[in-house]
C-alpha cells in the first residue's frame, strides 16, 4: 500500500512540474473583412514547416462573430514560434493567390503588422519567442 502511494506521488510531482514551463500564446486577431467567414490560424515553429506551410506545431480554425478574434495556443514549450493567418473568403480551405503569387483573400503574419507585405514572409522576421504566457495581435491585411 505504501508503494503505490509513494508511487502516485511521485508521478502527480513528476506531471506538475514538467507542465510548469508550458505557455498559453493568445492572438488577436483584428482587422476581419467578412464576419462569419472561416479564419485559419497555423503555428510553426522552424523556418522549414514555415515555408512549406505543414508540419505545424498546432492549427486552429475559428469562425468570427465579430470584427476582431482571439485565439489561444495553450500548453506552447519555450521556444521561436511564427503565425499565419488567412480568411477563407470564398470557403474553399486553401489561401488563394493569383499567378503571381499574391493573396487574394485576407492574411496576417506574426510580426508584419504594419504596411503591406513584400515578397514571401521568412520565418526569421516572423518568430518571436515564447518563454512564458505571451499575447500578440495579427491584422490581416
Amino acid at each position: 500500500m505504501k508503494k503505490a502511494y509513494l508511487l502516485t506521488l511521485m508521478i502527480l510531482i513528476a506531471g506538475a512540474s514538467f507542465g510548469q514551463n508550458m505557455s498559453t500564446l493568445t492572438i488577436s486577431v483584428s482587422n476581419i473583412e467578412v464576419v462569419g467567414s472561416k479564419i485559419f490560424v497555423a503555428l510553426y515553429d522552424n523556418e522549414y514547416s514555415f515555408n512549406k506551410k505543414s508540419g505545424t506545431v498546432d492549427s486552429l480554425r475559428i469562425i468570427p462573430k465579430t470584427k476582431t478574434a482571439e485565439v489561444k495556443f495553450k500548453n506552447i514549450t519555450p521556444g521561436n514560434y511564427a503565425v499565419a493567418i488567412f480568411q477563407d473568403i470564398n470557403n474553399n480551405g486553401i489561401l488563394d493567390i493569383n499567378r503571381i503569387k499574391i493573396p487574394q483573400e485576407p492574411f496576417g503574419i506574426s510580426n508584419y503588422t504594419t504596411g503591406k507585405i513584400l515578397g514571401k514572409p521568412k520565418f526569421k522576421n516572423a518568430q518571436f519567442h515564447i518563454s512564458k504566457d505571451t499575447a500578440i495581435i495579427i491584422p490581416l491585411q
